[in-house]
């Protein structure tokens, strides 16, 4: 399996193995043919930049292949801490290197001065927490209408107490005509009640749990040194020059 074959186009393809892909991961492999049919899905996976890109490419190409003239926000990324949006800007950067692609992220460190500058001019992509986005809301400086997609990630966290009715308020603000993509750490039977509300007829994807080739063997103590040596010499090297 390649990039190629999951139907994505050269530019992304170009940015992704510069940033270090020589293949699909296992979520990436399921997840990026999916996204591109344009179905609802339910991404079970790790936190990490491989689960990002699995979402980051494919929206990218979407952005792309439709692309009105427009001045409205056309995908919606929420992520249940600001840390984690600014991860997110920083793939959608890294994979949309050689495209255009207008985004924002707003979080509480942003001056809102430049926030709705930036809403004013346009955004492809609004990368946001519920919070901060219900605080522009209410301040009647943004507008949802047009919302092609939204993605929630780590969606564990967000429909927690804390979170949920705040993502529920967001939902009711959006087109029920888009799709949705919701990535999380774990199935839980909240996430399915949210995915049976908010998700159309959605596909559930499990990334493959990474298991690691590992080697034991019994030895004197005393000849624990040369066997560390032996079995990886650039390793042990690094590992007593640090």
């Amino acid at each position: 399996m390649n990039f190629k074959n999951l139907n994505l186009i050269n530019p992304i393809i170009r940015a992704a193995t510069e940033a270090g892909y020589s293949k699909p991961t296992g979520i990436q492999s399921e997840a990026i043919p999916q996204i591109l049919a344009g179905r609802d899905i339910i991404g079970v996976a790790a936190e990490g930049a491989e689960k990002m890109a699995a979402f980051a490419m494919p929206v990218i190409q979407l952005l792309k292949k439709n692309s009105p003239d427009h001045k409205e926000i056309r995908v919606l990324i929420l992520a249940p801490t600001q840390e984690l949006a600014i991860q997110i800007e920083e793939n959608l950067t890294v994979y949309s290197k050689y495209l255009p692609l207008s985004q924002l992220t707003i979080h509480d460190g942003t001056s809102q001065g430049n926030q709705l500058a930036a809403l004013r001019i346009r955004v492809d992509v609004l990368i946001t927490t519920p919070t901060a986005l219900l605080d522009l809301i209410n301040q009647r400086h943004i507008n949802l209408s047009k919302i092609e997609i939204l993605i929630l990630d780590e969606a564990h966290k967000m429909l927690n107490p804390a979170f949920v009715n705040d993502v529920k308020k967001v939902i009711k603000l959006i087109p029920q005509k888009r799709q949705t993509l919701l990535f999380s750490s774990t199935m839980s039977e909240n996430i399915r009640k949210f995915a049976d509300i908010a998700l159309s007829n959605p596909m559930e994807i499990k990334a493959s749990p990474i298991t690691a080739n590992l080697q034991v063997a019994l030895v004197e103590k005393k000849e624990k040194t040369d066997r560390l040596y032996q079995a990886n010499p650039t390793q042990y090297l690094n590992t007593i020059t640090k």
